[in-house]
């Protein structure tokens, strides 16, 4: 993020701090996609996704007194939504999983005759991901599907680069092991 749109989200969160609601509006604006994104990645779950997003929201702008400037808002927010992801999986006593990495993101890209041929290889990917142990998932999703560098996966986490490089690796090993014999093999 360049510095001139951080200062400007930074003004942003000062607004809000000073009870500014519709200046809230503008972050939601800006990272809702990514929020329910990483929500729906992790649960499997559109309709729950949206939930978890909208909470994560909620609970972020409950939460902004506690925001560290330096940091990017966009990554306090999603190890919001992670926790929140992660909440709800324990409170349903389920493992969740993550993505096919190439496979998720070029459905961004796809128009609808591409997207419904690629329905049959995009649920077995969703399968395979729910699989996976959280912490493979979550890296697996903020690395590969958000494209995040590790420096940003570390902050948002908590966890060393090296301990993510290690966890990317075997969430790869993973998912290709959950997908051999589905046709989806990479």
């Amino acid at each position: 993020m360049s510095a001139l749109l951080q200062d400007d989200e930074y003004n942003i969160i000062e607004r809000c701090r000073e009870g500014d609601g519709d200046a809230y509006a503008v972050l939601v604006d800006r990272y809702q996609s990514l929020a329910y994104t990483v929500a729906c990645r992790m649960l499997g779950d559109a309709d729950m996704a949206n939930d978890i997003a909208q909470e994560s929201f909620l609970a972020a702008y409950k939460g902004l007194r506690h925001f560290r400037f330096g940091s990017k808002f966009s990554s306090w927010l999603t190890s919001i939504v992670l926790n929140k992801c992660r909440d709800h999986l324990r409170s349903r006593r389920a493992t969740v999983g993550i993505d096919e990495i190439a496979e998720i993101r070029e459905t961004r890209k796809r128009n609808p005759e591409q997207e419904a041929s690629a329905g049959e290889s995009s649920d077995a990917v969703q399968k395979a991901l729910d699989r996976l142990p959280p912490d493979y998932r979550e890296v697996i999703i903020l690395k590969h599907i958000e494209e995040l560098d590790y420096r940003s996966i570390s902050e948002i986490l908590g966890v060393s680069i090296p301990a993510l490089k290690v966890r990317a690796h075997r969430g790869r090993e993973l998912l290709k092991q959950a997908l051999a014999g589905t046709g989806v093999e990479r």
